[in-house]
């Protein structure tokens, strides 16, 4: 296969990156990469390139580009941050960084959805559950994972994996007790939490 063309900055003798002029698509180009494909992949790749005319690089930077964009879509379909953000972002399972009332509320109804369908293993939650960051991180990471898996599971392994961890959260929940606390009735968020 031939090797990819440039695509970006230039690498000089000594190290040193100066900026290229090229662009392509509309937005000037910033990096130059190498990658290491299988021989069936790579003949694949020359398969397209000489079905639309273009070089092998340019078809491989489309479909880097356009694979990424797929990825920020996706993931801002299932609740978690674009590619572009993630650097500034928390876990889609974690509040973000100075508060998001959309977020709260959306959490709210998953970890209410979590609750109605395992209501065995969840019934030792006890009221203000909400004020205890290691439970709501729990149970927010338990209901991102039960949407990351209603949405396009396909390893059942994931899916017993889930399971034991639901039982597992369960099982500490009831080994805290309650003490005088009482237990939690699922519905209306309460006003710290809002």
């Amino acid at each position: 296969m031939a090797g990819l063309a440039d695509l970006g900055s230039v690498t000089g003798r000594r190290g040193t990156k100066r900026p290229s002029m090229s662009k392509l698509g509309g937005s000037e180009m910033s990096s130059r990469i190498k990658i290491t494909l299988s021989d069936d992949i790579a003949a694949r790749l020359d398969e397209l390139a000489a079905a639309s005319g273009q070089p092998v690089a340019r078809v491989a930077g489309q479909m880097v580009r356009d694979g990424l964009g797929k990825l920020a879509a996706a993931a801002r379909g299932n609740g978690s941050a674009p590619a572009d953000e993630l650097t500034i972002t928390r876990a889609p399972w974690l509040e973000p960084y100075g508060g998001d009332r959309e977020w709260r509320q959306f959490m709210w109804g998953s970890i209410l959805a979590l609750c109605g369908r395992y209501p065995d293993e969840l019934k030792g939650l006890k009221q203000g559950w909400w004020t205890d960051e290691s439970q709501v991180e729990t149970l927010c990471a338990l209901a991102h994972w039960r949407q990351m898996l209603d949405d396009g599971g396909r390893d059942p392994r994931d899916e017993l994996d889930f399971q034991l961890n639901v039982v597992e959260f369960g099982r500490r929940l009831k080994q805290v007790g309650g003490g005088v606390t009482k237990e939690w009735t699922p519905g209306v968020a309460p006003d710290e939490w809002r």
